[in-house]
């Protein structure tokens, strides 16, 4: 009777022994499960929004800007081919940096009713434009620091000469007098400096005359003054622009010393 039942207890034994195994190890595996479940998801990568098809510029937020509403009346050519702005038709000069020139005039057009986001003038009939929206719901921006309107870049075009009365004078973004705009849409433009010493040539209703070198194309007619007078019998000589200051004379001491180099900390 001893070896019949032994075989029975052993198995008893044995299974006794192994169930609480299975039942930690299950365990084990169950909270493994819930502790992957508890885990956060990384979050997602912000995503840029995407760029309009209609507007051109920027990452600046020129919502903050007042907004400008008027008629394009004309260009305000440059003297390389370009625009510099254009005017409206209650005569504010809407001012675009040289560089995007091109740019805003493939936007807009004579005869546009353009929306304008800028700096307006405080007493100047100026307008600093920012962002132009055309009537066809397109926008360009313009963040540009303007570059000077005269440099030697500038002065590659033919010899012109215009003549006429005065409609405007021309203004630059810093309001200094820097020219006229003729009744005929030509543009003379000068350095402020000479500009200043010509102001009586520049009134409305006076007739002017000048040479220069500029351009002649699609965009409009203007030069850089070269000489200007109330006739061509009177012309006088115009400085095109600032030249730099003179140094040293060559053979001399100082010639071949650069300034600054001698001072030492």
């Amino acid at each position: 009777m001893r070896s019949v039942f032994f075989l029975p207890a052993c198995v008893l034994a044995c299974s006794a022994l192994l169930v609480p195994v299975a039942h930690a190890h299950e365990g084990k595996v169950t909270h493994h499960h819930h502790t992957a479940a508890a885990k956060p998801a990384p979050a997602p990568a912000p995503v840029a929004p995407a760029a309009t098809g209609n507007r051109v510029g920027t990452v600046y937020d020129l919502s903050v800007l007042p907004v400008f509403t008027g008629k394009v009346v004309q260009f305000l050519p440059s003297t390389h081919g370009g625009i510099n702005g254009f005017i409206l038709d209650d005569g504010t000069q809407v001012l675009v940096s040289a560089e995007q020139g091109h740019a805003f005039a493939g936007l807009v057009k004579p005869g546009d009713t353009v929306d304008i986001r800028g700096l307006k003038g405080q007493t100047l009939p100026i307008l600093r434009a920012f962002l132009i929206t055309s009537p066809r719901g397109r926008s360009m921006e313009d963040s540009v620091i303007s570059m000077p309107n005269h440099s030697t870049e500038m002065l590659a075009g033919p010899d012109l000469v215009l003549h006429g009365p005065v409609w405007m004078p021309l203004y630059n973004m810093n309001g200094k007098l820097m020219g006229a705009v003729l009744k005929d849409h030509s543009v003379l433009y000068l350095t402020p400096p000479e500009a200043t010493r010509f102001a009586n040539l520049l009134k409305p209703g006076q007739t002017v005359y000048a040479v220069g070198s500029g351009s002649n194309g699609g965009l409009g007619t203007a030069i850089d003054v070269r000489e200007i007078g109330p006739s061509l019998e009177a012309l006088t000589p115009v400085a095109v622009n600032q030249p730099p200051p003179p140094g040293p004379a060559a053979g001399s001491a100082a010639y071949d010393i650069i300034p600054g180099s001698d001072a030492h900390e």
